[in-house]
């Protein structure tokens, strides 16, 4: 890979987008390392017979190698210091470092991480062995090959935080955001090398055609919505450094996670909502209650809060938890809200649950809300949980167990006259033929982007929600229980934030002001999911 160094690797990537504008050229030097910035203006353009020269420069300058392949078959440490022409279309995969350094990355394509399609017990994808490890060396091939096929395109700057970025000069005027998925047609420049990074310095313009923000879903003929939603450390208690909250640092910056999470819960026109990355306690969730409401205009969405005794459940002394807010004009609970009591969760966040019914009447469903144990944190793992270089991570042990734990608790319900609609969503922190995963379906509970996509062996390119290190992939879900899945009448994954570039967000440290707006673009780092119901007959 030649692009993920430096305070890159320190940061967790959440997902972004660019769209290209075009500059001028670059004065070229003799020094390898370095390159005049976007803008000089030294460089003669010449359009050559194939195989001549496409550039002419200082003396000794003026050859020019055209890839018109694939990336990962280009040795780039042997092109440094070369004049490097890329034909044909390349796609943005990656902004997290467009304001803070000028750089964009692109690929041939959309990368996913290779979890999201590549199993690695079975060799067929629609196998649902959830341990083993017989086709790692698929995935490991995979990650190679996502390694090795992606370029940085860097504005040849030392400046940092400059807006509008030399790369995008129109942001902030005829464009609105460089999202994820917009496409560069082709792009001519200097590879050079500073530290242990390539990046690409171009020398004219670009031309890009930008990734329009999508519309809301359509769920097919739904009378209830359920919605899940990570909100990326929604803390009412501003981080003062020393305390344990994850969220705001400022109120002036709580109030902007607020506006755009408010706005977002309002676009998503969802009856019941399962919320992940909330701060544990019910201020925070009643205080986004709140908001949301006097976005609406009036009093329609309720906090379902915390079950009794909760403190004392596994899981239950984390920062965050999940929660269920529901609109209370749509629908009723015909229970309290409960949780899953199981030890498994002790790593990990509490489940919650809760009944509803359309307020027109109908069957309940249940919704059981879910946060398992991230990837991180290697060092805390015990010998099961240690990452096996597997392209699961760490604490993959931990996710399969708690996989189960809900398996258990679902077969316990639906055995003894409890429950038989359910509806299992939230942040499992696996790729889609990941172990926990893959748990699930062996077990009987319908994996809803499976059933609304064609094959599940070829993936569904529009059901990632989240982007790290330029790979897109799933770590957001839902199943159904066979009863529930044949109501189901659609879901879908709405992209307003994993392909939305992180200086959109609320931070304030390096976000351009002029940039900011109250609306639901990058007001997370996750995308929401949303399922339509068909609810209305018993």
């Amino acid at each position: 890979m030649i692009h993920f160094s430096g305070p890159f690797l320190a940061a967790s990537v959440a997902a972004l987008t660019v769209s290209l504008v075009a500059f001028t050229g670059c004065e070229r030097t003799s020094n390898s390392s370095t390159s005049a910035p976007v803008g000089a203006t030294d460089s003669i353009l010449t359009e050559p017979a194939e195989g001549q020269a496409a550039w002419e420069g200082q003396k000794g300058e003026n050859a020019t190698t055209v890839i018109s392949g694939n990336l990962d078959n280009v040795d780039w440490g042997s092109l440094v210091g070369q004049q490097v022409r890329i034909d044909g279309d390349l796609v943005v995969v990656d902004t997290f470092n467009l304001m803070h350094r000028g750089q964009v990355v692109v690929a041939r394509e959309r990368i996913f991480i290779p979890t999201e399609h590549v199993d690695p017990n079975d060799t067929d994808p629609n196998g649902t062995a959830h341990e083993g490890g017989r086709n790692v060396a698929a995935v490991t091939a995979a990650q190679t090959h996502n390694d090795n096929s992606t370029i940085t395109i860097d504005d040849g700057s030392t400046a940092e935080n400059v807006f509008p970025p030399a790369l995008f000069p129109t942001l902030g005027t005829s464009e609105a955001t460089v999202r994820l998925g917009s496409v560069v047609e082709g792009v001519s420049g200097r590879l050079i090398e500073s530290g242990n990074q390539l990046t690409l310095v171009p020398d004219q313009p670009l031309r890009w055609i930008p990734s329009p923000r999508p519309q809301r879903p359509s769920l097919g003929e739904a009378d209830v919505t359920v919605a899940g939603f990570n909100l990326l450390n929604y803390f009412s208690t501003i981080d003062d450094g020393r305390n344990n909250a994850r969220g705001a640092d400022s109120a002036a910056e709580l109030q902007r996670q607020e506006a755009k999470l408010a706005s977002a819960i309002v676009a998503l026109q969802a009856d019941v909502i399962g919320l992940m990355e909330l701060e544990n306690g019910v201020e925070a969730e009643q205080k986004l209650v709140s908001a949301v409401n006097k976005v609406i205009g009036k009093d329609v969405f309720k906090s379902s809060g915390l079950p009794e005794g909760f403190r004392r459940l596994p899981g239950a002394g984390d920062a965050i938890r999940v929660g269920i807010i529901y609109r209370k004009d749509r629908v009723v609970p015909t229970d309290k809200l409960s949780s899953i009591d199981d030890r498994v969760f002790a790593t990990a966040r509490t489940p919650l649950l809760q009944s509803f019914r359309s307020v027109e009447g109908g069957s309940p469903f249940t919704v059981i809300v879910n946060h398992f144990k991230s990837k991180g944190g290697a060092s805390d793992a015990d010998t099961a949980n240690r990452n096996k270089g597997d392209g699961q991570g760490a604490f993959n042990a931990a996710r399969r167990n708690q996989t189960l734990a809900i398996v258990d608790y679902i077969d316990h319900q639906t055995t003894t006259g409890g429950p038989s609609r359910i509806l299992v969503l939230g942040d499992f922190n696996a790729y889609r033929q990941e172990d926990p995963i893959d748990a699930l379906r062996a077990h009987g509970l319908v994996d809803l982007h499976d059933r609304f996509a064609r094959n599940r062996s070829q993936g569904n390119p529009d059901t990632y929600s989240y982007v790290y290190f330029g790979q897109s992939g799933s770590l957001d879900h839902a199943f159904a229980t066979k009863t529930l899945a044949a109501d189901v009448t659609g879901i879908a994954t709405w992209h307003i934030n994993a392909d939305e570039p992180r200086f959109l967000d609320y931070n304030q440290e390096f976000n351009p002001k002029a940039l900011f707006n109250a609306d639901p673009y990058r007001s997370s780092d996750h995308d929401p999911i949303l399922i339509g119901l068909n609810n209305t007959v018993d």
